[in-house]
């Protein structure tokens, strides 16, 4: 077929395709038309391969249409594989010509036309830090000192019921300054009262798209989002984390979706133990890592006593970028703000009871002759202390970090006493300085 003889093809149109059968457009863009096929996939099929479905077939009747749709075989002719012939590209024909940007949804850590995964722990925020990025992209509004790419955005929720996402967007445009109406560019769909799988493998191994999925592809055709946030993998993925071939596919059925709308895809998953344990935030197979081009990690400081409000984003993965960045993270107010590193009202409370415990403690075991020092052993006193009934539930480490502070300030003295082939260190409060004793 010439290219004066070449079907016209339009998003939403069937189509047909000598090699995988009947299907429906997506998006064409640059010659080059995803469809989701009858058959469950979801493919990235070049327009000059495509041709006007049988008229004699019913349009409708996708059932017909799979079984009587001719298959590749090793001995079917070469005209039924016609887009497995490659196509070449000379870089000397590139000379010239300008240099193509690299578009991103978050400069650096969110690229365009690519899948992103977010790894964190349950209970940790990443599906508010991602709600919240998606819905600054819908209100055209910086967050967190980033810029997102205004547009439309879509969030597929697996694990939350829509009322829990009614608080946590009315949250999150209240810290913008903003209202619910101001998200009108923003679409929903949970589904935790619902199967949400997305892809299934079939006899084979091979993963197919799922209606559900095949309806989420349908929806983007029409709604054309700058972002699609899938929430979380656990619940959307229906194959074998362990197994790359099945990961790989998922996976790549993501890229085919974020390069046939022409968006970002953010997909998040839950580290297993051993990424929890390397710090790395990795999930089963390395296949989820490997298949994509960025990945981030969203954890707590490792300190046991640290503020439970504050997180870390780590950039793991960046093939457009520089991995090993960390961005510090306070919840507050239902939302995520950029830590500025500034004890909180609430640490600071937190210190002043630790420091009049301290003082309380150290008064009474000094009246009682129960000697304490600065030294760790049998006498220190943060631990003798946060064993205390009267140390309210203080830990040592919040007592050790109070004694250095009195002591730094002079609130506390340390003195030495015995003879002096065996002299101990004792601590007193320099409001009780009443000099050696007798």
């Amino acid at each position: 077929m010439t290219t004066s003889e070449q079907p016209s093809f339009a998003t939403g149109e069937r189509m047909h395709h000598g090699m995988f059968g009947g299907g429906k457009i997506v998006s064409i863009s640059e010659g080059r038309a995803l469809i989701s096929f009858d058959d469950g996939e979801i493919r990235t099929i070049g327009q000059q391969y495509l041709k006007k479905p049988p008229t004699q077939k019913p349009v409708n009747d996708n059932k017909s249409a799979m079984s009587s749709a001719p298959r590749f075989s090793p001995s079917s002719p070469p005209a039924q594989a016609e887009d497995q012939s490659i196509v070449l590209i000379n870089p000397a024909e590139w000379h010239g010509k300008p240099v193509p940007e690299r578009k991103w949804y978050v400069e650096d850590l969110i690229p365009m036309r690519q899948v992103t995964i977010v790894n964190g722990d349950g209970g940790v925020g990443k599906s508010l830090l991602t709600l919240q990025l998606a819905a600054a992209g819908a209100m055209a509004v910086d967050t967190l000192q980033m810029k997102p790419c205004a547009g439309r955005t879509l969030y597929v929720g697996a694990e939350d019921e829509a009322e829990e996402f009614h608080r946590r967007l009315l949250d999150i445009a209240k810290s913008h300054g903003r209202t619910l109406v101001d998200l009108a560019e923003f679409r929903l769909l949970p589904l935790a009262d619902r199967d949400a799988l997305l892809a299934m493998p079939d006899k084979s191994g091979k993963m197919l798209a799922t209606p559900l999925m095949r309806d989420i592809v349908d929806f983007t055709c029409d709604w054309k989002p700058s972002l699609i946030v899938f929430d979380t993998a656990a619940d959307l993925f229906g194959g074998d984390e362990i197994k790359r071939g099945q990961v790989r596919q998922f996976i790549g059925m993501l890229r085919q979706l974020a390069i046939g709308v022409d968006c970002a895809v953010i997909l998040l998953a839950h580290p297993s133990v051993q990424g929890i344990q390397t710090g790395t935030g990795s999930s089963g197979s390395t296949a989820w890592n490997n298949s994509v081009r960025s990945r981030l990690y969203l954890t707590r400081p490792e300190a046991k006593d640290a503020d439970p409000d504050l997180r870390i984003l780590k950039t793991m993965k960046a093939n457009y970028g520089t991995t090993g960045g960390e961005i510090r993270l306070r919840w507050k107010d239902g939302a995520f703000v950029l830590d500025d590193g500034k004890p909180q009202l609430g640490s600071q409370l937190l210190a002043a009871k630790a420091e009049r415990v301290f003082k309380d403690v150290l008064s009474l075991f000094n009246r009682t002759g129960q000697n304490v020092s600065d030294v760790t052993g049998t006498s220190y006193a943060p631990a003798k202390m946060a064993k205390h009934p009267a140390a309210e539930g203080m830990s040592k480490k919040a007592l050790a970090d109070a004694m250095q502070r009195l002591i730094d300030s002079g609130d506390v003295r340390i003195v030495m006493e015995g003879p002096p082939s065996r002299q101990r260190k004792r601590l007193i409060l320099a409001s009780e300085d009443f000099g050696p004793r007798g």
